[in-house]
């Protein structure tokens, strides 16, 4: 069982690894090759890269949050992570469309609904790629971070990308979720051996927090998917088998760009705490 209350205040996360050469190779296709005869959690074979109708059942609230936030206005936007590049296609014209995707076998059908850019966002983003891809309204990542080794230079760059005015989401599993607790290791996002990087809910938090966002919501989609059905319910009751779709699972975080000028107020604040904190002691 992670104990998440265990990190330091300045580690965010719990890390694993193993010798499964998938783990690195998102590049090389290693990771994609088996997208036509995917095998989830519940052993079932599935091609990903007919899965968009779902993809965008799933991601149902994300993307009307969008739409709503910045409808009637032109504006650009990125997926971290874009993969068969189903999110994007959900926006229309009036929006300039980037993904940023390293393995060629996921992006191949994907540059059909936006431009696809090859970067490796574990490492510092460089002045020309700055240059090349410029700032966005919004800048989303859905089941990117848990697979990385390096999600703090991860999170730089998502706000290097951002807009100050801008809105940036992203989505992981909870590792400290209801499920997760109950099913200890059988927990369905266990399952993945590329899951390398686990966040909490708290965990998660702070390191958006300290990294210079403001979060604003945290939502769970669950029950506008057609995970939520009666036979998911029921398998809550069997430890024994991999924990079922449950509401909790997944959290989407809902950020702003802290500006200088509230990144000032925010340390302000901070330290006249602390303060107050150390005359106490």
């Amino acid at each position: 069982m992670n104990n998440f209350f265990k990190l330091n205040y300045n580690n965010y996360f719990i890390q694993k690894f193993s010798n499964n050469k998938k783990l690195r190779n998102f590049k090389n296709n290693l990771y994609w090759k088996d997208f036509k005869n995917f095998k989830d959690p519940d052993g079932k074979l599935r091609n990903l890269s007919i899965e968009r109708k779902k993809k965008l059942i799933d991601l149902k609230n994300e993307i009307r949050f969008i739409k709503n936030k910045f409808k009637n206005r032109k504006c650009r936007i990125i997926d971290l992570g874009s993969g068969f590049g189903f999110f994007l296609s959900a926006f229309g014209k009036n929006w300039e469309k980037h993904g940023i995707e390293l393995s060629d076998l996921a992006s191949h059908d994907s540059k059909k609904w936006s431009q696809i850019h090859k970067i490796d966002l574990e490492k510092k983003i460089t002045i020309s790629d700055m240059k090349k891809l410029g700032k966005f309204d919004v800048v989303f990542s859905y089941h990117v971070i848990e697979h990385l080794k390096n999600p703090n230079q991860f999170i730089l760059n998502a706000r290097e990308l951002l807009k100050d005015d801008g809105i940036f989401i992203l989505g992981t599993p909870n590792f400290d979720s209801g499920c997760a607790r109950l099913f200890k290791k059988k927990y369905r996002f266990f399952h993945d051996k590329t899951h390398i990087t686990l966040f909490s809910e708290n965990s998660l938090f702070r390191l958006l927090d300290d990294y210079g966002f403001k979060v604003f919501n945290v939502d769970y989609p669950y029950f506008e998917t057609y995970h939520f059905n009666l036979n998911n319910l029921k398998k809550l009751f069997n430890k024994k088998q991999v924990s079922p779709p449950f509401y909790g699972n997944i959290m989407t975080f809902y950020t702003k760009k802290r500006s200088k000028k509230s990144l000032k107020e925010y340390l302000k604040y901070k330290t006249q705490r602390f303060k107050k904190l150390i005359k106490q002691i």
